[in-house]
């Protein structure tokens, strides 16, 4: 078991959720329940499974829980794709956004290779 905050890969995670609050901060109202709502509720669970995997008992079992986030990252690449083609999200944000959940792919991707 490891403290999940030394972790970096939960350090960018936690970022971006972060991140996507503020840019969904501004969206309608009629978007509370809606797109803002998935996206906050995605972002949120990403680095929520990578604190939980960080105390399972097995590297194998961690890495489990590491692919369920990046499985999540790849919802939250397509939310935050249609919040933009909504308009909801202007282009800079969402270049932001977009180019963050890459390289937190990148990062789950590489700490997964390592726990196998």
């Amino acid at each position: 078991m490891q403290n999940f905050r030394n972790l970096k890969v939960w350090q960018k995670a936690h970022q971006l959720a972060l991140s996507i609050y503020r840019v969904t901060s501004e969206f309608p109202r009629d978007e509370v329940f809606g797109l803002r709502n998935s996206l906050r509720k995605t972002c949120v669970d990403i680095p929520a499974f990578i604190a939980e995997g960080s105390g399972k008992a097995s590297d194998v079992e961690f890495s489990r829980s590491i692919g369920g986030a990046l499985a999540l990252a790849m919802r939250l690449e397509y939310y935050t794709l249609l919040a933009f083609d909504l308009k909801l999200l202007s282009g800079a944000d969402h270049d932001v956004v977009s180019s963050d959940i890459v390289e937190l792919k990148k990062m789950l991707s590489g700490f997964n290779r390592t726990l196998r």
